[in-house]
């Protein structure tokens, strides 16, 4: 019995020393030794080193899951990896992996973070909308980039003017947001970017960014006049105006939708555009557009008709009264009109600059206008002679009437009495 646990005892002896010899074979975790920060276009070493009884071990070095490098080296040297520090990119996390052969047994180091220090350079502004050309209440986001730089500072200008964050103005570093924009924020806008480097401060500031807000332009209001007309052809002055919007307004002229000319209104709000077309009693249909960066405006259209209108007023006009005479054209008409006045006997005219004439009590005869050779209607003043003539005779056929009623009724009571009179 005693035999027995006896090597029972041994038994046991054995297998821990067989354990204890296969531990102290073991491939152990490596340890990563390295700088946490760096300056740009350095070189430095990053050693890894793992305890084993094997003699040769693979050691790999990683940036996140880039490899970096990757060399045998044998126990019990450490693995030392030179790295060139040449951009910013090259920050991050590294760490090692060592492998002794056996690669379900690799194993890996604890990860250590190496900053990139670098002086400021490159810097951009980016626009939202892009370009930068806004209407009135609408939002503006500007955001600053930077090429290379660390632990940077940005700071905001407007027209050379240092930007504080404000109710209407929201800066968080490298973004700025306007979200009502007016016309007081057109303007040059900049970002200025500073860090310090190498017990250095360097600063850098982005081109400018033009910023221009507007008033988008309204409806156009379109109205034409003729300036000159002959046999074949004739110049019509149309004009264009929006009475709302920033200038420049580009103004473009269709008729009947295809393209006549356009016109960039600089200085003054109204376009004028001068078109020679054929000569024909209607010129069709006109109509005005209006651009000045946004969503363009048409006006109304305008049919041009070369046809003269007289009344008058009061209308008809009374024989024996003065009278006003109103000649109209569908165009814009300066003058001269022409007044034309046919009497028995007589035929006189008259020139005016404005469409209106007034007419004293005149005598019998027939009244018209022209503008630009193209003649009105006419309107007739009879005389007060012939005015009296309808009464006149509707006067007598009234008595007329009246006439044969009354004898009538004579002949019907002389009748009415006869019998009666036979009666008895």
């Amino acid at each position: 019995m005693t035999g027995i646990h006896f090597d029972l005892i041994f038994l046991l002896a054995v297998v821990q020393s067989a354990e204890d010899q296969e531990l102290s074979g073991q491939l152990l975790n490596p340890t990563i030794h390295g700088p946490d920060r760096v300056n740009i276009n350095d070189t430095e070493t990053i050693s890894c080193n793992a305890s084993t009884e094997t003699r040769l071990i693979m050691y790999s070095l990683f940036r996140e899951t880039t490899l970096i490098q990757a060399k045998n080296v044998s126990t019990p040297n450490a693995a030392n990896f030179s790295v060139s520090f040449h951009s910013e990119s090259d920050a991050g996390a590294y760490k090692c992996k060592a492998d002794s052969g056996d690669v379900t047994r690799a194993k890996y180091s604890e990860s250590i973070n190496i900053a990139v220090l670098a002086p400021v350079l490159g810097v951009t502004t980016n626009s939202t909308p892009y370009p930068p050309v806004l209407k009135v209440q609408s939002k503006l986001s500007l955001s600053c980039f930077v090429k290379q730089g660390s632990n940077v500072t940005f700071q905001w200008y407007f027209d050379k003017q240092q930007l504080l964050p404000s109710p209407s103005v929201k800066i968080n570093q490298s973004s700025l947001v306007i979200d009502h924009v007016n016309l007081n924020n057109t303007g040059s806008y900049e970002c200025k970017v500073s860090n310090q480097f190498n017990m250095k401060t360097f600063r850098i500031t982005s081109n400018p960014t033009q910023v221009t807000v507007k008033v988008p332009a309204s409806h156009p209001e379109i109205s034409a006049t003729i300036t000159h007309m002959d046999k074949e052809q004739m110049f019509t002055s149309f004009s264009c105006v929006s009475r709302e919007g920033t200038l420049p307004i580009i103004y473009t002229l269709y008729r009947n939708g295809t393209f006549v000319n356009s016109y960039t209104a600089q200085s003054r709000r109204e376009g004028q555009l001068l078109v020679p077309v054929k000569y024909s009693d209607k010129l069709d249909n006109f109509k005005c557009k209006a651009v000045n960066g946004f969503q363009p405006k048409y006006s109304n259209a305008l049919a041009i008709d070369l046809a003269v209108q007289m009344t008058s007023d009061p209308d008809p006009p009374i024989p024996g009264h003065p009278f006003t005479l109103n000649c109209s054209v569908s165009y814009e008409h300066k003058g001269p009109y022409t007044w034309h006045f046919v009497h028995p006997g007589k035929n006189s005219t008259q020139n005016t600059n404005g469409n209106q004439i007034s007419v004293a009590a005149t005598d019998a005869g027939r009244y018209y206008c022209s503008v630009n050779k193209q003649i009105s209607n006419w309107i007739e003043i009879p005389s007060q002679d012939s005015s009296l003539q309808p009464v006149t005779i509707a006067v007598s056929i009234a008595a007329t009437v009246l006439l044969i009623l009354t004898i009538g009724l004579i002949c019907y009571c002389v009748a009415n009495k006869a019998h009666r009179f036979n009666v008895s």
